[in-house]
């Protein structure tokens, strides 16, 4: 299927999902022209009433002309259609559930994430939208770019600065997961907190805080000084490390008790003073003097 508007053409190649309870259907799309890496996410809007809530936030005239992300959108059939570009590769929530890296790229990526809201100054609804673990796609150099996929569309009217700022600190649980349950990074801990705690009002103070912290965590984790705040979380690490040697000593162990057992309680007719009596050997019994029957 082709959708055309003035000198632009989208063929739509696959549904991704519909939202906004079915009031719009989703779908990845490229340009005529086959263009390389021209992937395009559109948004079909079926109901024209949502279609006219959405056009402030979604018309290239009344948004930021930073927020380049935003295609066109335009009215056709009837419908109203919202074009973004679409981006492939690995989401936020595939890198955190693979847990491989480390707490250097951790920092950098989250300080990406930063940079690239900044960047693209978009309207708030889908600011809320992007800092999504689903819809944060992460490059092999760590680069961060955003899909729009209209997951919660129905809030977007309600949406508030401390709303993306409570979604942010949802991020920066997850990304700094380890650090905080180990009480190893005093800096990660508290910017947590403050965030969870509403201490601070604008996102831009969030960004603010993290940069100051962001170099005093990276040199300690350069210099290998963020160690676990728990006795008890030291003490399992330590024992994690000496495990294969307490396993062997404990099979040795075993193996020589179940061994000692066997001698003490098993009689031996050899050693033993009063030897086995046996009553009969298969059919044929035996009696004490010796004499079979």
């Amino acid at each position: 299927m082709i959708i055309s508007f003035q000198d632009e053409k989208y063929e739509l190649i696959s549904k991704i999902k519909s939202a906004g309870s079915g009031a719009i259907d989703l779908y990845i799309a490229c340009d005529t022209f086959g263009e390389e890496d021209g992937r395009y996410t559109v948004a079909c809007v079926k109901d024209m009433e949502l279609a006219r809530k959405l056009v402030p936030v979604t018309t290239k005239n009344n948004v930021s002309y930073t927020f380049k992300d935003l295609k066109t959108s335009f009215n056709a059939d009837g419908k109203y259609y919202v074009v973004f570009g679409y981006i492939t590769g690995r989401t936020l929530q595939q890198v955190l559930e693979k847990g491989n890296y480390n707490l250097m790229e951790r920092l950098q990526l989250m300080k990406n994430i930063f940079a690239q809201i900044y960047l693209l100054n978009m309207p708030e609804c889908f600011l809320y939208e992007v800092l999504r673990k689903d819809n944060i796609v992460v490059g092999d150099d760590l680069s961060v770019r955003f899909n729009y996929f209209f997951t919660e569309v129905d809030y977007y009217w309600k949406v508030q600065e401390k709303d993306c700022i409570n979604r942010l600190g949802g991020l920066v649980q997850e990304l700094f997961a380890r650090e905080i349950e180990q009480k190893s990074s005093h800096e990660l801990i508290k910017y947590a907190k403050d965030i969870e705690g509403g201490g601070f009002n604008y996102l831009w103070d969030c960004y603010v805080a993290y940069d100051n912290i962001f170099e005093s965590v990276l040199i300690k984790s350069e210099q290998q000084e963020l160690k676990p705040g728990r006795i008890w979380w030291r003490a399992w690490e330590g024992l994690k490390k000496i495990f294969p040697q307490i396993r062997a000593l404990l099979a040795v162990v075993l193996i020589g008790a179940a061994a000692l057992y066997l001698l003490i309680n098993l009689p031996n007719p050899v050693l033993s003073d009063n030897g086995i009596s046996f009553q009969s050997i298969g059919t044929l019994k035996i009696q004490e003097n010796g004499q079979q029957q």
